[in-house]
């Protein structure tokens, strides 16, 4: 192939597979170990957007939910490594955005391709 003066030939950046299924990996032992974080944190997003007494309840049970799906969500994960899959929580560490966002749960096993 000729190439015209400042044209140069297209590189190809491809996103190599272990890094993606380490990735996922330590995701996926950061959700089983960490998925606790979900219970103060959610006690304390609860609390600022509505009152107190709120907070304990429903933010304590708001986050024992989000707890369960954080370790599940790890479970899979880590049965699941081989394959390079994107994040299924949102954020995807406990502690990323930790009082900002509530936990949100995407599509399962879309391949990050």
């Amino acid at each position: 192939m000729v190439y015209v003066d400042d044209e140069k030939a297209p590189e190809l950046v491809e996103d190599p597979y272990g890094p993606k299924v380490g990735g996922k990996l330590l995701r996926s032992l950061a959700n089983i170990s960490l998925g606790v974080l979900e219970i103060p944190k959610n006690i304390i997003i609860v609390s600022n957007r509505s009152n107190v007494i709120y907070g304990l309840t429903g933010g304590t049970g708001l986050g024992i939910l989000n707890t369960a799906g954080r370790i599940s969500v790890g479970l899979l994960d880590l049965i699941t490594f081989p394959l390079a899959t994107e994040s299924i929580t949102q954020p995807i560490y406990p502690w990323d955005n930790y009082l900002d966002v509530y936990t949100n749960y995407n599509e399962m096993f879309i391949l990050d391709f």
